[in-house]
C-alpha cells in the first residue's frame, strides 16, 4: 500500500476549521505523492444534542473534497479503546502506512484520549512520521467549532452558523403523510422524516426546499405543532412558495435561510392561518416575489 498523509475526526458539521485540516492532507499528499486519508468517526465519542451532520450527510460533504480514501470508525470500536500506542503501531502504521498526519491543537486518540498532541511529538521523534498542526481558525473573535455552530443554530442565528459552516445549514428527509392540516388551511406542506440525532432548529424559518436537483423557495416550520397538541416530536413542515405540483416521495433537503419568528401557539384556527399569511408574504418579499 502507498503510503499515506491522514486526518482524524469526528468533523460533525465539517466546518471551516475541518475544512482547513482536509484541504492540508490533501496538499501534503499532492507534494509527497502519498494517499489521502480521512478517518472519520461515525458519531462523536461524547453524545451531543443534535448533530450538525448524520453520518450520511458528513460522509458525503467529506467525499466532495475528493480524498483517496474515507475510513469509518464507530465510537464504540476497539480502534478508539485501545492504547495509543496500539493504535499508532498497528492501525496508523501497519495498516494505514502513515507517513504524516494533519491534526488541530487538540487532537487525541486511543483510550481515554491518551494519545494528545504531547504523546505524539514524543512518539513520532522515534519514528519517520512527520505532524503538521494547524492552529485553529478563528473568525472575528471566535473559535470555530461545531459546539459553538451548534448554540448558533439553536438560538436562530443562522447568518453567523453559516459563515462559520461555510455553506447554509440544511436538514434531509423522506416525505412522510401528516395530518393534512395545512391543506385545510390553504398552505399545503411536506413533512419530513429526519435522523432523530440531527440537530433541528424551532421555530419558523425562510427556507429553500431541495428534490432532484430542483430548489424552490419556501417557508418552513420546525416545532411540537402545539397549536393542536400533537404530543412531543419536533416535526419540519414546509410550504412551497407558488408550487401547484406534487412532490415525490423522494430524499428531499430543506436548506434554512432566515428566522422568521418562534413557534407560538394559537388561540384559534384563524389566528394561525392569519400568522401563516404573514410569514409567507415575509418570504415573498425575502424573494422578491410579487405578493
Amino acid at each position: 500500500m502507498k503510503k499515506s498523509v491522514i486526518a482524524i475526526g469526528t468533523f460533525d458539521g465539517v466546518h471551516k476549521g475541518h475544512r482547513l485540516i482536509i484541504n492540508r492532507v490533501l496538499s501534503v499528499a499532492r507534494e509527497n505523492n502519498l494517499k489521502s486519508i480521512v478517518i472519520m468517526l461515525q458519531n462523536p465519542i461524547k453524545k451531543v444534542t443534535g448533530l450538525l451532520t448524520t453520518y450520511e450527510e458528513k460522509f458525503n460533504e467529506i467525499k466532495t473534497f475528493g480524498v483517496d480514501e474515507i475510513f469509518t470508525i464507530d465510537a464504540a470500536s476497539h480502534v478508539l479503546s485501545c492504547a495509543p500506542e496500539e493504535f499508532f503501531d498497528c492501525f496508523l502504521c501497519k495498516i494505514l502506512k502513515v507517513s504524516e498526519i494533519v491534526c488541530g491543537p487538540d487532537f487525541a486518540f486511543g483510550k481515554n484520549r491518551e494519545g494528545d498532541i504531547k504523546w505524539i511529538n514524543k512518539k513520532v521523534k522515534e519514528t519517520n512520521v512527520m505532524i503538521h498542526i494547524e492552529r485553529p481558525l478563528v473568525i472575528g473573535s471566535k473559535r470555530i467549532s461545531s459546539s459553538y455552530i451548534r448554540m448558533l443554530i439553536e438560538k436562530g442565528d443562522l447568518k453567523n452558523a453559516s459563515k462559520l459552516l461555510g455553506r447554509d445549514y440544511s436538514f434531509t428527509g423522506i416525505p412522510s403523510k401528516g395530518f393534512g392540516v395545512g391543506r385545510k388551511l390553504g398552505f399545503p406542506t411536506i413533512n419530513l422524516s429526519i435522523d432523530s440525532d440531527k440537530l433541528l432548529p424551532k421555530g419558523v424559518y425562510i427556507s429553500l426546499i431541495s428534490q432532484n436537483e430542483k430548489i424552490y423557495p419556501s417557508v418552513t416550520n420546525v416545532g411540537f405543532r402545539i397549536t393542536f397538541n400533537r404530543g412531543g416530536e419536533i416535526v419540519p413542515e414546509t410550504h412551497v412558495l407558488n408550487f401547484n405540483g406534487i412532490w415525490k416521495k423522494l430524499k428531499t433537503e430543506v436548506i434554512v435561510l432566515r428566522k422568521i419568528r418562534d413557534e407560538k401557539k394559537f388561540a384559534n384556527v384563524e389566528e394561525l392561518k392569519t400568522q401563516i399569511s404573514r410569514d409567507v408574504s415575509i418570504a415573498l418579499r425575502f424573494f422578491k416575489f410579487e405578493i
